[in-house]
């Protein structure tokens, strides 16, 4: 982790902090010395520019942000000076869609006077501001992080404003002379058109097209409320082939995993993961967390500090069951980016392979404050550790060992036994040091091209079975002129041979994916020739670390099976970004978009499949839509591959490569309730072949499923089966996925559902209201050093609720409910019971919370500003002195005080009607002396700031009166079939007051016993089928879920009709010969109940039309006969069939239409002649 900015990214001690404190002891005197910017204030245009100005000499030095508190410079006049300098930028209509990638450059620099160690750094907000007094920020406190930076040990400083808007926005460029020693500063702005085809577009990020062999993803998320979904974090992740488990670690806790098909009883690989915390004491808190996992003998090692393999460090032989929390070994001379790694010795080493180190040699590297990096070997797999040994100075090319300096990425060793430690600073470019004698001595390499970035991720080394490397980094992009900068990702195959390295194949692994930004890129190998790189990346160019960047990040891993010749790149978080619309930190110190850290990391499992552990900061359905600000926190993910080509060669056989499969069985899971049972299942992989389809099998015992939808005929993952009988007492499901290969995947898992009445709905406008979060019961804990004792009753959380009750006064309180234990009264003094919230308005994020707290025999409710924690976050348990106010007296904490209730207005918190609290985290706190404070329980266990709920109006929750139904029908009578057009539009809400109810759904009910129809129109068509007398009625439900209660009724009359049919069909010769005439009688009658017109009876010869007959009118149940003559001269011998047809011309309208018609034979026997 970085701890400040480089080049000794150290949290104990800083050279720029050390030389700006000596400034300081003679800065008073010299202050009078320092002059403003010059000029004070410009604007720049496409017409013009660019702008340029000096600020300075300074002498008095301003080493702010303070690490772990400020996000930003504290600017408070002479004693903690900075300049300003006030910008304009002013574009014309249609500028920005003509120049999508338009940015403005501000570049500083300066002349050093001689000490070699003056620094100044550069911040930029944009105005205005409203967490700034005034709102052009000119003067701070730490707390305003700036919109874009440029704080490094970098000159010139360069920070990039970009996307730009048309119209005018203005800038504050702030100097902050941080370790000065009388220099004057030059900056210069310029305005980069950029070129056309901007980033950002909806194509990017979505999933690829499915191809066999390519690789595809599935990932493992953090359980909720767990320490796994914690606020910051720099991803580790091991796997041992021994058990087949994941271990990982992003901040300090320990968490293992044993994938789905490992568990008793196998679940489909697609399911969830059993997530496991497993932490290894020693390392729980502290400054770098890293974890390494031995593939050959299983041990995983863990270490959360930077000087050396000794106390905060440990090692575990299963898994994180029991762990060695320590190690023997002296400071190495580390105090930042520590990195452990193994493998074999060197030939040259071979004798110190024992039965104990089982011929794996353990390292481990950290730097030191001003630049070098120092190793050292472990012979004992990690118990204990020899010398350190330096590997690279730091000092300069025109020192040995000199050329590399500053952060180091992650040690690996090659099956030859070379020990590879990249660093991304080599005299500008990215290179590191190797050993090929187990640490004894190192030699320095650069990567011709591989430009470095001022601030930039660490590169990475991926090694093959045949000890090729793989050079992953994140490369300074050359860009046109008036281009904004971009970091690519990009790979390198280095091959060595002796103290040289051959390099071949450079490729941009971003490239096909239109990445223009990528960071925190890390490398494994496999096979011969077989190599993985994952890295989070952007479509979008410019100043990818600053808090305003507009892209959106997604992790994607690129794969190389012929040596790195060619590379594929997948998107492993289609559709889910990693981080949304802002920057990712590389630059140490505590910014807001800091959240990610300094890396994640990728292995692969006993199959080859590669394993890519990643920190999400983009974790709400909000941020995941882009409808919302991103969420700024590190929950725990990874990224395992499911499909395609592994990088183990030997299990080719068992996967796609060229040609697809069936697909793999779902993981299955429901809910049943007396409507149906509800089926949701994860997608599988889908064998290289995309999904089209799923089967549904159900049956009453277990294992006795049955095919009950052969095939969905779509990819949707749910299905209601409403055909399930409440009655029967279990229902067995399993459900198979197809693809376009013939048959069906195996089942997947099965599913025993029973009926379950849901529970009712929660209701914010009523207490408690919405649930926001959760944790489990009896997990409180004593707090070391503060209180041993165990935690008082009423301490142990179990659920936060949230509502906005109706108020009559039309002032909007919010209701904020902490469910406990049972507890006590009094509590403890100094304890309290608080939730603390995020407020992301305008792109500002400020915090505010509630508690109850106790300092006497009756608690205090209040709400207030949370103040920032010791690492400068916040949390909640600390209160800016003097914000706090009264709450409402509604608040309370009654027998058997398992309730918590704390009621506040909605402005005491800076909260209107459609703001949004972007997150909670709620924690039971004990503070002793008036000093220290400690945590009894928390929600979520990571203090992440989990949930949002959008402040509603105060008409939201008021009473809800019944809407009424009105409805008409046209017509109200007639004949069957009778077709009526109802309408219910005038059905109406008297809750009119904004915002109005309004009707949301309509139930019309016929009266004939068919089924009513429920829908979110007025109006619909009926028709009825048989006479009778109807009631029609219809049921209103409004907005907010009132139905109508009056009575609204349409009669309806439906008279029969009448009904013709041949009652009877006789032949005057049922034997005639051939020129006979036979004379057909047809008796027509009416069985209906209204008379008939006149009409006519067909006659037929088989299909051959013989005549018609008028037929007059039928009364009810009448009758007529009607005849017709047959001549048959032409007839041909043989039998015919003979057909009347009653009304053959359809002219009256009958209540049956299918019976009209009658059938006899005649035969004719042969000519009569």
């Amino acid at each position: 982790m970085k701890k400040n900015q480089p080049p000794s990214e150290s949290g104990f001690f800083n050279p720029r902090t050390f030389a700006a404190f000596l400034l300081c002891s003679v800065g008073a005197w010299l202050a009078m010395l320092s002059f403003a910017s010059t000029p004070s204030s410009g604007t720049l245009t496409d017409v013009s520019g660019p702008v340029t100005y000096m600020a300075g000499p300074f002498f008095v030095a301003n080493p702010t942000p303070v690490i772990f508190v400020d996000q930003g410079p504290e600017c408070l006049g002479s004693e903690q000076p900075c300049d300003d300098y006030a910008l304009t930028v002013t574009l014309p209509a249609g500028y920005h869609t003509a120049h999508p990638n338009a940015a403005v450059k501000v570049t500083m620099s300066w002349t050093d006077n001689g000490s070699g160690a003056s620094d100044y750094d550069l911040y930029i907000y944009k105005n205005p501001r409203a967490d700034c007094t005034p709102n052009t920020c000119t003067s701070t406190d730490g707390s305003q992080a700036a919109d874009y930076q440029s704080a490094s040990s970098a000159n010139p400083e360069i920070a990039t404003i970009s996307p730009l808007a048309d119209g005018t926005q203005k800038y504050t460029l702030v100097v902050v002379p941080y370790t000065p020693s009388g220099e004057t500063v030059n900056v210069k702005i310029e305005l980069l058109p950029g070129s056309g085809g901007g980033g950002g577009g909806t194509g990017f990020g979505g999933p690829d097209p499915t191809t066999p062999g390519v690789p595809r993803y599935q990932n493992f998320f953090a359980p909720d409320g767990t320490s796994a979904q914690s606020s910051e974090g720099e991803f580790n992740i091991g796997f041992n082939p021994h058990t087949g488990r994941i271990m990982t670690m992003n901040i300090g806790p320990i968490w293992r995993l044993t994938p789905p098909e490992l568990l008793s009883p196998a679940k489909p690989e697609c399911c969830e993961a059993l997530w496991e915390d497993k932490d290894n004491p020693t390392t729980n808190t502290g400054l770098d967390p890293i974890l390494w996992t031995d593939q050959k003998t299983g041990r995983t090692f863990s270490s959360n500090s930077t000087v050396g393999a000794n106390a905060v460090y440990g090692y575990t032989d299963n898994d994180g069951d029991l762990w060695v929390p320590f190690g023997i070994a002296a400071p190495n001379g580390g105090a930042d980016h520590e990195t452990i790694g193994s493998g074999p010795y060197p030939a040259s080493l071979s004798a110190l392979s024992t039965p104990v180190n089982q011929g794996e040699a353990v390292y481990y590297c950290s730097q030191d404050i001003v630049g070098p990096a120092s190793c050292y070997r472990s012979d004992t797999l990690g118990a204990s550790y020899g010398p350190s040994v330096l590997a690279y100075n730091g000092q300069g090319p025109g020192v040995p060992g000199g050329t590399c300096g500053g952060l180091h990425g992650h040690i690996h060793v090659a099956p030859d036994g070379t020990a590879w430690l990249p660093v991304n600073q080599c005299s500008g470019l990215q290179g590191g040091v190797f050993s090929t004698d187990g640490g004894t001595t190192w030699n320095t390499f650069t990567v011709p091209n591989a430009i470095s970035q001022t601030q930039g991720a660490d590169p990475s080394i991926a090694i093959d079975s045949d000890s090729t490397i793989y050079y992953s980094y994140v490369n300074n992009e050359p860009v046109a002129a008036g281009n904004p900068p971009e970091g690519h990702a990009r790979v390198v195959v280095g091959h060595r041979v002796g103290n040289t390295v051959n390099w071949t194949n450079y490729f941009d692994i971003g490239a096909s994916h239109g990445i223009k930004n990528a960071a925190e890129i890390e490398a494994v190998g496999g096979s011969s020739g077989r190599a993985a790189v994952g890295f989070p990346g952007t479509d979008v160019a410019g100043d990818y670390q600053a808090i305003s960047f507009p892209g959106k990040w997604y992790a994607f891993i690129a794969t190389t099976y012929d040596g790195g010749v060619t590379w594929t790149t997948v998107n492993a978080t289609p559709n889910d970004p990693v981080q949304s619309m802002t920057g990712i930190w590389q630059q140490g110190g505590s910014h807001q978009d800091r959240n990610l850290l300094d890396f994640n990391e990728i292995t692969i499992d006993d199959k080859g499949r590669v394993l890519y552990g990643y920190s999400d900061g983009c974790v709400t359905p909000g941020c995941i839509a882009g409808t919302a600000a991103n969420d700024f926190v590190a929950f725990m993910r990874v990224a395992r591959q499911s499909g395609g080509k592994s990088l183990f060669a030997s299990n080719d056989s068992a996967t796609d490569t060229t040609a697809a499969r069936i697909p793999r069985p779902p993981c299955l899971s429901g809910t049943r309730d007396p409507s149906a049972s509800h089926l949701t299942w994860k997608a599988p992989d889908n064998g290289g072949s995309d999904i089209t389809g799923y089967q549904i099998l159900r049956g009453t015992t277990a294992g006795s499923e049955t095919v009950l939808v052969p095939n969905t005929g779509d990819a949707k993952t749910t299905y209601d089966d409403t055909t399930a009988d409440p009655s029967v007492k279990h229902y067995y499901y399993t459900v198979k996925a197809i693809n376009a290969i013939p048959g069906t995947s195996n089942s997947s898992n099965e599913v025993d559902l029973t009926v379950v009445k849901p529970p009712p709905p929660e209701d914010v406008c009523a207490l408690p209201g919405l649930t926001k979060l959760k944790d489990p019961a009896g997990d409180t804990s004593a707090i070391l050093g503060i209180f041993p004792s165990p935690a008082p009753p009423g301490s142990d959380l179990l659920s936060f609720q949230i509502a906005q009750p109706y108020a009559g006064d039309n002032v909007i309180r919010l209701a904020f409910t902490i469910n406990t234990d049972n507890g006590e009264s009094p509590q403890p003094p100094g304890s309290s019971w608080y939730v603390a919230m995020k407020i992301v308005k305008n792109g500002i994020t400020t915090y505010k919370g509630v508690h109850m707290t106790w300092n006497g025999t009756t608690p205090t409710f209040e709400s207030y500003t949370p103040a920032p924690n010791g690492s400068g976050g916040v949390d909640g348990r600390f209160v800016t002195t003097g914000s706090q106010k009264p709450a409402e007296a509604s608040s309370g904490y009654a027998p058997p005080f398992n309730k918590v209730v704390i009621v506040v207005k909605a402005s005491d918190l800076g909260l209107n009607p459609g703001d949004t609290i972007s997150g909670f985290v709620s924690g039971v706190s004990q503070t002793a002396g008036g000093v220290i404070t400690g945590l009894y329980d928390q929600m979520p266990d990571s203090l992440a700031f989990t949930g949002s709920y959008t402040v509603n109006s105060n008409q939201f929750c008021r009473p809800n009166a019944a809407p009424t139904a009105v409805l008409t029908a046209t017509p109200t009578s007639g004949n069957a079939p009778l077709a009526v057009n109802f309408d219910g539009s005038g059905s109406f809400d008297p809750d009119t007051a904004p915002p109005p109810d309004t009707i949301a759904s309509y139930t019309f009910s016929f009266g004939d016993g068919s089924a009513a129809v429920t829908q979110s129109t007025p109006t619909i068509s009926h028709t009825y089928n048989a006479a009778g007398n109807y009631g029609a009625t219809l049921r209103v439900t409004d907005s907010r879920g009132a139905a109508s209660t009056n009575t609204a009724q349409v009669l309806i009359s439906v008279d029969s009709q009448p009904d013709l049919i041949v009652a009877q069909l006789t032949a005057s010769n049922n034997q005639a010969r051939q020129g006979d005439k036979v004379t057909f009688t047809a008796v027509i009658k009416n069985v209906g109940q209204q008379s008939a017109g006149a009409s006519s009876t067909q006659f037929k010869d088989g299909n051959t039309v013989l005549g018609s007959v008028s037929t007059a009118a039928i009364p009810a149940n009448g009758s007529v006969t009607v005849t017709f003559n047959w001549y048959t001269a032409s007839a041909k011998k043989g039998t015919h069939t003979i057909t009347a047809t009653a009304d053959s011309g359809n002219v009256v309208a009958e209540s049956n239409e299918g019976n009209n018609t009658k059938q006899i034979t005649v035969t004719i026997q042969g000519n009569k002649t």
